[in-house]
């Protein structure tokens, strides 16, 4: 409850004080499903008697006139005092209805989609319909049961949109890449690397110390096949490399002449199919290169413009995490304490106690957004492995024999709080004098003073 002597803490003392001394006649509660094409809504008052029975109306101008003169309609009629609306967070449907109405007034609550879920269940009925729906949304508007959040918007809802649209263009290139080194294994399978056994054992040689580098992508689009490296030779390797910037050292082209001859590849005509797709999809993956880093710089644009640019002091976090992280908490002011942060990703413990005692810590819930979740999960890895002020913290766990990974979420956790209060108090992050030597430059281009403590975060 925290500090509030309310059941359900300072959402509840809020509600109850809108309500308090009012005539719960002249209470209207109007809840709102949200779908692709046609939306529906019912208005009713706080006990249940229905105003305006279940209508549809649709997301463009005449459609939201309909749904406005309706609610005004029954406010006249009823002689409403207090006006709750709610709609379920259903997919992106939702957001342009909240913000026109917000637009003209009207404040939309927001119910999570598993909120109107356990409404449904509680009324022990199995069936899903719209009207069941509508009478689910509107018990949870009637029992408090929204969430406090709000819709994101200007910079922070362009950032999070670029964020997911790069995180989404990472993940496409990270299968593409799989589907190229699948056709190399069948192409030429020592391309990417071979093994050399050495005192009884196998080491695995790489060509390429990386195989999506400049050398090697060229190899893949001009010389796939190990005839065609035969062919030029150690000069002429040597050649193509200066003509082409492709920086060879001797060791690699003798590597390459090595694969190409050991190679029990078909010859190129055979293989005439899987050489053509191999072209195909190294274009496919230049224009994935193009897009990420398109939206890699729109980003930190967008950041630098946002409080999110405190991030960037942080030892461990990069633009990248930065930027998503500030996308995904949205606004600051919706939380009063950083555990409100960490319960909508999702992080937070479950715990199980009954009889007096002192009860027990579970699995994170995993309720809540995943995109924060997850961002939350990698600033945590980040840190427990670059961040030299908040490693005795991951120290700490591994020593109690925490696994790796739950000690990532706890880190990450312990990230959400560090976040909550840079934005909150609009502070750089807090490091030691050996890190702060190394923030000094980000801190004097951001424009921020750096604080020392002696102490690590």
């Amino acid at each position: 409850m925290g500090k509030s002597q309310h059941i359900q803490g300072l959402k509840g003392t809020k509600f109850s004080q809108q309500l308090r001394g009012v005539n719960l006649e002249q209470v209207l509660i109007v809840s709102i499903d949200a779908a692709k094409l046609h939306q529906k809504a019912l208005i009713c008052n706080y006990f249940g008697d229905v105003i305006e029975k279940p209508f549809f109306f649709s997301v463009s101008q005449s459609g939201m006139k309909f749904l406005y003169d309706t609610i005004e309609k029954a406010i006249r009629d009823t002689g409403a005092v207090r006006l709750f609306l709610g709609i379920e967070a259903t997919g992106h449907y939702y957001e342009d209805i909240v913000r026109q109405m917000a637009v003209h007034g009207y404040h939309v609550q927001i119910l999570n989609a598993y909120t109107t879920s356990e409404e449904r269940a509680s009324a022990l009925s199995w069936c899903k319909t719209d009207d069941l729906d509508l009478v689910a949304i509107a018990h949870a508007i009637r029992n408090n049961k929204a969430t406090e959040s709000r819709l994101t918007e200007g910079l922070q809802r362009q950032l999070r949109v670029l964020t997911r649209a790069k995180r989404s263009e990472i993940r496409k290139r990270s299968s593409l890449r799989m589907e190229i080194r699948t056709i190399l294994d069948i192409v030429w399978r020592e391309y990417q690397g071979y093994a050399e056994h050495q005192n009884e054992r196998a080491k695995k040689i790489k060509v390429f110390s990386d195989l999506w580098g400049k050398a090697s992508l060229f190899f893949m689009e001009h010389y796939p096949h190990p005839a065609l490296v035969l062919q030029l030779g150690e000069n002429g390797l040597r050649k193509l490399s200066i003509q082409h910037n492709l920086k060879l050292r001797t060791t690699a082209i003798r590597k390459l002449l090595h694969v190409a001859k050991e190679s029990l590849a078909s010859d190129a005509q055979t293989l005439r199919p899987e050489l053509m797709v191999l072209r195909m999809k190294l274009q496919d993956l230049r224009a994935f290169d193009t897009k990420i880093i398109t939206l890699e710089q729109e980003i930190e644009n967008l950041l630098l413009q946002t409080d999110g640019r405190l991030f960037l002091t942080v030892p461990g976090l990069g633009v990248s995490l930065a930027a998503e992280l500030y996308a995904e908490i949205g606004n600051s002011l919706d939380y009063q304490h950083a555990g409100q942060l960490i319960k909508k990703a999702g992080t937070n413990p479950i715990v199980k106690q009954s009889g007096g005692g002192a009860g027990s810590y579970r699995k994170i819930s995993k309720q809540g957004n995943t995109h924060l979740r997850y961002v939350t999960y990698l600033a945590g890895r980040s840190l427990c492995l670059h961040n030299e002020d908040l490693k005795p913290f991951y120290e700490r766990l591994k020593s109690r024999g925490k696994h790796e990974r739950a000690s990532f979420v706890a880190m990450g956790n312990k990230m959400l709080k560090i976040a909550f209060a840079m934005l909150r108090d609009k502070q750089p992050f807090h490091s030691s004098k050996a890190s702060c030597r190394l923030i000094q430059e980000v801190n004097k281009k951001l424009n921020f003073n750096c604080m020392v403590t002696t102490k690590a975060a």
